[in-house]
């Protein structure tokens, strides 16, 4: 009852918000980058043909960043010492995931955000907004929710991206991000079944 409460309010918010508006760090990253590979000479077809990359990294640089704030949250305040450590798990390897992002981004000229785009945004303040149990079950249906569309995510840009180190780098974390959403799926039900 309480994921479907809490996923009916994301998708409203989401829903509600307009996307990558101006001031979105994701958006801004986005432009920021084809401004730069037209500085390099790369001709209007080339950076077309590099959009979809340019959107993964900067989302996935979102998303990571996101991971790692919702995941520092839940050592601070999760009830389960089962969600801390999952929590420290996700941190870790997120921050990991984002300095390979960085090298990939930094070889082909891709800007990444710095902080979470305003979708991820609204996450955070969803999770925060929650204290006790409900705080350790809001944390872990985003991290099923969130790792599902990873995958999904991933998984396009390691079969159409455009670029080979894109490919590579999004094919290289696909086991590991697989293996969130299954170790978060359990603990999900683990609390549920708690409750």
């Amino acid at each position: 009852m309480t994921r479907t409460i809490l996923s009916g309010m994301l998708m409203a918010a989401l829903f509600l918000s307009t996307g990558c508006t101006p001031d979105d760090s994701v958006h801004q990253a986005i432009e920021q980058s084809k401004a730069q590979l037209q500085e390099t000479g790369m001709q209007n077809a080339g950076v077309q043909s590099m959009e979809n990359d340019i959107r993964f990294a900067a989302e996935a640089a979102s998303a990571s960043l996101l991971q790692v704030q919702l995941g520092e949250m839940a050592l601070e305040r999760a009830v389960s010492p089962e969600v801390k450590a999952l929590a420290q798990r996700i941190v870790s390897d997120h921050k990991r995931i984002a300095e390979d992002l960085k090298q990939v981004a930094d070889q082909r000229r891709i800007v990444l955000p710095t902080e979470p785009g305003q979708d991820h945004k609204e996450i955070i303040d969803l999770v925060n907004s929650q204290s006790g149990i409900a705080f350790d079950l809001a944390y872990m249906n985003q991290m099923v929710d969130l790792h599902k569309d990873l995958v999904k995510q991933y998984e396009n840009a390691a079969e159409e991206g455009a670029d080979i180190n894109i490919r590579t780098f999004a094919s290289k974390q696909l086991p590991l991000l697989r293996q969130h959403r299954q170790m978060a799926e359990s603990m999900e039900e683990k609390i549920n079944n708690v409750r």
